[in-house]
């Protein structure tokens, strides 16, 4: 028993031993890198800059103050836009037109008499023609309306004059009689015929058509002979 913990205790020892050396050495190299790397931190680099120049420093303060200049010129024609009135600007454009007109003056002065006559005369005549398309398209709008009320006129005095067939009341018969005739500019009958309608109401309503005419237009109604068409309603109320 004795050898057997005499060996072992020997060979405890001899791997303790180990054991340290290479815990020691470990150490050493972590110890190494540390210091290697604080080494390397603390290295620091200064960059001297050359000193400017005095000629440099004097264009440099030019070029600011040509800027600053440049700025300023900007600023105020902002601010004097800014404060020209709506009302000026009216006033800039009517004295814009007052010269024009004058300049206009002018160039009619510097023309000759016998111009200036011929250009009157064509003034005058523009005007005259005016006046007569003026006047030509009031007479036809009051000719239309006269024509209207006269055609309305003719066929109040078609309904007025009709009678009502005592046929067609003993039957109930109603309908209505398309007719078609021509007149003349004083309002005299030409002709005249039945397109559509019942035989009850064709001897009623040629009879209503002759007793109405001739009906006399308003003057200047009716420029030459027309035609004309009509529903006549025969309704028994």
């Amino acid at each position: 028993m004795n050898r057997y913990t005499k060996s072992f205790t020997l060979t405890l020892v001899l791997y303790v031993a180990i054991f340290l050396s290479f815990i020691y050495s470990v150490e050493d190299k972590t110890q190494i890198n540390s210091n290697q790397k604080k080494s390397e931190q603390i290295v620091k680099f200064t960059i001297i800059q050359e000193p400017i120049p005095i000629e440099k420093k004097k264009e440099i303060i030019i070029k600011k103050k040509e800027i600053e200049k440049v700025v300023k010129k900007v600023i105020e024609k902002k601010q004097i836009t800014k404060k020209i009135k709506p009302n000026e600007i009216e006033k800039k454009k009517k004295t814009i037109v007052k010269k024009k007109k004058l300049n206009e003056n002018k160039k009619i002065d510097k023309v000759s008499k016998p111009q200036q006559t011929i250009v009157k005369q064509q003034i005058k005549q523009n005007k005259s023609i005016q006046k007569d398309t003026i006047n030509h398209e009031d007479k036809l709008r009051i000719r239309k309306v006269n024509q209207n009320k006269y055609y309305t006129k003719i066929k109040e005095t078609i309904n007025k004059n009709k009678t009502y067939p005592r046929m067609a009341i003993k039957r109930g018969i109603e309908g209505i009689v398309k007719i078609k005739f021509t007149i003349s500019k004083d309002g005299e009958l030409l002709s005249f015929h039945i397109v559509e309608g019942k035989k009850v109401f064709k001897k009623s309503i040629s009879e209503a058509i002759k007793n109405s005419f001739p009906l006399t237009p308003p003057k200047d109604t009716l420029i030459s002979n027309t035609s004309l068409s009509l529903k006549i309603d025969y309704r028994l109320y």
